[in-house]
């Protein structure tokens, strides 16, 4: 923003009212594309991948089959987070160590999978505590814990483990933090409604045909209107799902 100001102003003076047609020419542009998509005369590309249905996650088992009772598996979630506190942002020492050991590790969960019981992660900026924005968080989902602390423990983590611990005296600017919780099966759900595919539901499981052999990684979306999936309490297998009967139809059906 300070640049851009410092742009224009120069802009201004060098070539007087002229110096706002760009400007001007962006934001009409902008509001022109906005009425079109709005009103339907333009494809909205924000509405891409959205799945215009109520939907939930549950995971499959080896077959491929996701059985009738919801929540029937364990989940383990990991909060693991970085934070900048440098004025001098991504070019402080040891950010780009940090970001590159983030992404190493997210390449090497994928990779192994099936060692860690990893499911799939996705990434979060922390948009409302500061301008910009400099604080990254990673949701991961394991369904184990041993698999977890088998990563933890592999060479790779600890790899960077043992450069954080050397580093990170020098460097009190950098700020990591993590958070584990471990869920019993029927003590998790989730709801999604006419929403692009995240958190939970951009996991995926190893699932193997029983007829042909093949594997494939099988995604745990599944609809939540009708059913056991209707409810909170019926998505973790605690009721019958009827407790919601007593409001009326249901918007969804």
């Amino acid at each position: 923003m300070p640049l851009g100001a410092v742009a224009q102003g120069l802009l201004l003076f060098a070539l007087g009212r002229i110096a706002f047609l760009p400007g001007v020419t962006v934001i009409l542009y902008r509001v022109a594309v906005a009425y079109l998509q709005a009103t339907g005369w333009m494809h909205n590309p924000y509405m891409d991948g959205i799945i215009k249905q109520k939907t939930s996650a549950q995971f499959p088992d080896a077959s491929g089959s996701y059985g009738s009772t919801p929540a029937n598996n364990d989940v383990v979630v990991l909060l693991i987070g970085f934070r900048n506190n440098h004025p001098l942002g991504v070019l402080a020492p040891g950010v780009k160590e940090i970001g590159g050991a983030f992404q190493a590790m997210n390449k090497d969960l994928d990779a192994q999978a099936e060692k860690f019981d990893f499911l799939g992660m996705t990434s979060w900026l922390n948009a409302s505590t500061r301008e910009t924005q400099n604080e990254s968080l990673a949701v991961g989902y394991f369904k184990t814990v041993e698999g977890l602390h088998a990563f933890a423990h592999d060479d790779l983590h600890r790899k960077w483990w043992a450069w954080w611990n050397s580093n990170y005296k020098q460097w009190d600017h950098m700020s990591i933090y993590h958070e584990v919780y471990h869920a019993p099966k029927g003590h998790w759900e989730s709801i999604y409604v006419n929403s692009h595919v995240s958190g939970i539901q951009s996991t995926t499981s190893k699932v193997v045909d029983e007829k042909t052999g093949k594997e494939m990684w099988a995604s745990p979306i599944v609809d939540a209107s009708r059913g056991l999936l209707r409810t909170s309490a019926g998505r973790m297998s605690r009721s019958e799902a009827t407790e919601h009967d007593k409001y009326g139809a249901d918007p969804y059906q």
